[in-house]
């Protein structure tokens, strides 16, 4: 029986998109291995997935409901022999892999960041946290799903593009002609015209080896051609398709992935298309070409192709066995150089902190020795490489001196004839060079597989409520909301696996009213912000404007009538009308003017070389930290919004200049709603809001709040600038 435990189970590998994914993506092996598939985007949902990864108890709820016995145990490496496999073990202190069994001196794990490792056990035991989460069928598991379809996908990518890949592939088929075209030939300038003699013969049949060469040499210009056109139709199609639903996803996707890595995603758009209208095509291209060189060379001579047969399938074990060992090298080198590469970009964008604390030798040590790993990691990989290079081509020699040797005593037991040798072995050539290609299909459709998982995670996320209205946003003429706003009972939270953030929240907000949010770290008031903003969307309740439900909001209006002014300034490279348009032509040079005196940088704008048309550099590092401030609030004056929210957006200017950006606003008569601690900014507002773990504790001005002597004037006691006052 304990053998039976102990013996090696073999994992459906799913590979994590990000690195927060790998508790989901453990999770999914455990459930596809019991039968039951599900989607990693709908796992992360179920296992509390956010930018900090999941805990181990959510995933051990998230199995649960899926029907598991599942339980966190802790254990030796020893009592994990006896455990029944798979488990997911906490490995290295931030990440979980499947474990699927040992055997002698070896444990074998499922990675979600790599897929199938072989780790010596001593490796395993420093990398093994001793926590484990066994899982296995419950009563309630119930088997069911469908695994994703990889020519589903790749038939949706390629719809409409069914006649240029029947061009291609009829081109493909036509270049078999002079392929074999060019040995027939051969076989006879060599058999009729060298031996027999035959010399009037010679010209025709030279003329015919000309033209069959400048045939083959057209059709594969015109098949070259025309899979480069379909690779930029495909490029144009499926990249503008990935960014536009990208613009329309909702916030909350924005919230859960890291930035770099979406924006890399992109790029698998061209990736995708030069597989699809490259290799793939070629690979289907290399069947047919394959299939009938074999059909011509067993019509020669059946030992003879046998012979290339055993070479072709030689050929495919050794370089599969090869590849296999790859994987983990390669996986390996990525992972290094990324860790190399990160560490670069982190030192490039902290280089004024490294110079001003003197750290240039510590951070060079760090970075040489991640890169030293990188190098040593693709030079153990690239010994694999030469060997993945050198089997072919010896194996493609060794197939030449058979056909040689054994096709010689054919020739003299009269079997076949010199010529007919010759162009056995041409075609034999021909034969094996689709035969090389077809054995990278394996890794391609691999990487595709990956590659599609990575973009479909976009292009399967559920649109922004009434996002399909923001296409056609600027036809329509302006409408504005009068700013009321009325929050009823929303609740919400960053992990439905844990109780909410906020919850059971009411308020309600006048026109032209300036209300303060106040509360100390981690009370929910930016969250509520985000809330209202759209940004975040409650797990319950409603959020009204002008006595409209946000999710039946006209998406115009609310675009036209609100504007969110954050502490994260954005400034690009580029001129500074376009940072405070965001290239909108449309906007009247008398509302871009206002908008910037409004927010006290007009005489800053015009007082640069090209005044509104001076360049700015990226991240606006010419300008100082309160100038690039003011750009941010007078890029959302510009809309003439009634609705603002202004989260910590004026914690860089002094106190005049504060002083007089909110006169200028207060004149503006928008609703506002202030996220901040500084008592200049929210002694003036017609209510403050103290919040307290999620909850509304006060409410009231700012004089009202302080003779009650609650919350909120605790939390003025900490404020440096009262305290200022006070003395």
């Amino acid at each position: 029986m304990a053998r039976a435990i102990n013996k090696r189970v073999r994992t459906p590998t799913v590979l994590q998109l990000e690195a927060v994914e790998c508790g989901a993506a453990s999770l999914a092996m455990i459930l596809g291995y019991h039968g039951r598939i599900e989607p990693l985007a709908k796992l992360r949902q179920n296992c509390g997935v956010s930018r900090d990864g999941s805990k181990a108890a959510n995933v051990l709820r998230a199995a649960r409901r899926y029907g598991l016995e599942a339980n966190g145990i802790k254990a030796s490496v020893d009592a994990l022999r006896a455990q029944r496999m798979p488990c997911i073990l906490f490995w290295e202190f931030n990440h979980f892999v499947v474990l699927e069994g040992f055997k002698d001196d070896r444990a074998y794990i499922n990675d979600p960041a790599m897929g199938h490792r072989v780790i010596p056990i001593a490796d395993f035991e420093r990398s093994f946290t001793g926590v484990a989460l066994a899982m296995s069928p419950g009563e309630e598991f119930t088997r069911g799903g469908k695994k994703p379809s990889l020519m589903r996908a790749v038939g949706e990518r390629l719809a409409g593009s069914a006649l240029p890949i029947a061009f291609c592939i009829f081109i493909g088929f036509l270049m078999v002609i002079p392929g074999i075209l060019f040995p027939v030939l051969m076989q006879v300038f060599l058999d009729e015209i060298i031996l027999e003699e035959r010399t009037d013969w010679a010209r025709p049949i030279m003329m015919a080896m000309f033209f069959a060469i400048l045939m083959g040499l057209g059709l594969k210009y015109l098949q070259l051609n025309s899979l480069r056109r379909l690779r930029l139709n495909l490029t144009i199609k499926l990249s503008s398709q990935f960014m536009w639903h990208l613009l329309q996803l909702p916030n909350e996707f924005y919230v859960q992935r890291f930035a770099g890595e979406v924006a890399n995603r992109s790029q698998l758009n061209q990736d995708l298309a030069s597989d699809l209208s490259g290799r793939l095509a070629q690979t289907v291209i290399d069947v047919a070409m394959a299939a009938l060189y074999l059909t011509v060379m067993l019509y020669y001579d059946v030992m003879l192709t046998f012979i290339g047969i055993c070479i072709a399938l030689l050929n495919f074990f050794i370089l599969k066995w090869i590849s296999a060992s790859r994987i983990e090298a390669s996986m390996r080198v990525l992972q290094e150089f990324g860790k190399a590469e990160g560490t670069a970009m982190a030192g490039l964008k902290g280089m004024e902190t490294i110079k001003a604390s003197g750290l240039e030798a510590g951070f060079y040590e760090k970075w040489s020795g991640y890169y030293s790993k990188a190098i040593n990691a693709q030079q153990n990989l690239q010994v694999s490489n030469v060997l993945l290079s050198t089997f072919p081509a010896m194996l493609s020699a060794l197939a030449t001196i058979l056909v040689i040797i054994v096709g010689g005593f054919r020739v003299i037991d009269g079997v076949m004839t010199i010529g007919m040798l010759v162009a056995f072995q041409s075609l034999m050539s021909s034969f094996l060079g689709p035969v090389e290609n077809l054995l990278d299909l394996g890794s391609m459709t691999q990487e595709m597989r990956g590659d599609l998982d990575r973009i479909d995670d976009v292009l399967k996320y559920p649109f922004e409520r009434q996002a399909q209205d923001t296409q056609d946003a600027g036809d329509d003429e302006k409408t504005f909301l009068s700013g009321e706003i009325r929050v009823e009972n929303i609740s919400f939270g960053y992990n439905p696996l844990e109780p909410p953030l906020l919850e059971d929240l009411s308020l309600h907000i006048k026109p032209g009213d300036r209300v303060a949010l106040v509360g100390g770290s981690g009370s929910g008031k930016s969250t509520l912000a985000k809330l209202i903003s759209g940004e975040l969307v409650p797990w319950s309740g409603e959020i009204y404007f002008d006595g409209i439900s946000s999710k039946e909001l006209p998406r115009n209006l609310f675009v036209n009538s609100f504007s969110f002014i954050s502490q994260e300034i954005l400034l690009f490279s580029g001129s500074v009308r376009d940072n405070l348009t965001l290239w909108d032509s449309t906007v009247p040079e008398q509302d871009l003017k206002q908008a910037c005196e409004d927010a006290a940088i007009l005489d800053t704008i015009t007082a640069l070389p090209g005044g509104f048309d001076a360049d700015l550099i990226e991240g606006g590092d010419n300008l100082s930290g309160g100038q690039k401030q003011r750009i941010e609030i007078a890029r959302t004056l510009v809309t003439n919004p009634t609705i603002l929210i202004l989260d910590e957006a004026t914690s860089a200017l002094d106190t005049e200049t504060e002083r007089v950006v909110l006169d200028r606003m207060r004149m503006r008569g928008c609703s506002s709603i202030f996220v901040s601690h500084r008592l200049s900014t929210i002694r003036d507002c017609t209510e403050i809001i103290v919040l307290e773990q999620g909850k509304v504790v006060e409410r009231g001005t700012h004089d009202e709040l302080w003779n009650s002597g609650g919350a909120y004037a605790e939390l003025l006691k900490l404020d440096d600038e009262f305290k200022e006052e006070s003395a």
